[in-house]
């Protein structure tokens, strides 16, 4: 009886994990429109030109960020202040899954994404950079 008893609670326990899971994907939201548009954008950088040290630090963003999202939403997203890439890596930081970004990873990624911003999307950080001066 308590070996039937047990089965039945590991039974009762996994059907209640199969529908946990199955409401969570249920409930996830469509991309916003915005996002798509960045998902369909390049899905690489040129870094050859790049420090040794950045072009490592590409290579860890790419590895880590494409087990959650693609690259190309990072790489053309309107995120180029280093305030902002501080933001969302901390987020993506926080969420649970494969890519597991370490402190020091994230460290690394923000630095390759700041450079990056301050390089290739030279005149997106530059304008952001005036506007942020006009607000003050």
């Amino acid at each position: 009886m308590k070996r039937f008893a047990a089965v039945a609670l590991l039974a009762l326990i996994g059907v209640t994990g199969a529908i946990r899971i199955a409401v969570a994907q249920d409930k996830e939201e469509p991309l916003d429109p915005r996002i798509l548009k960045y998902d369909k954008g390049p899905s690489k950088i040129d870094v050859s030109k790049y420090p040794p040290d950045m072009q490592k630090k590409y290579a860890l963003f790419t590895k880590k960020c494409a087990q959650c999202h693609t690259i190309a939403r990072p790489i053309n997203c309107e995120f180029a202040l280093d305030e902002e890439w501080d933001r969302y890596i901390h987020r993506m930081m926080r969420k649970a899954g494969p890519s597991a970004i370490s402190a020091d990873d994230g460290k690394a990624i923000f630095e390759f994404l700041a450079y990056d911003s301050k390089t290739r999307k030279k005149a997106l950080y530059d304008k952001k950079m005036a506007e942020a001066k006009e607000q003050k």
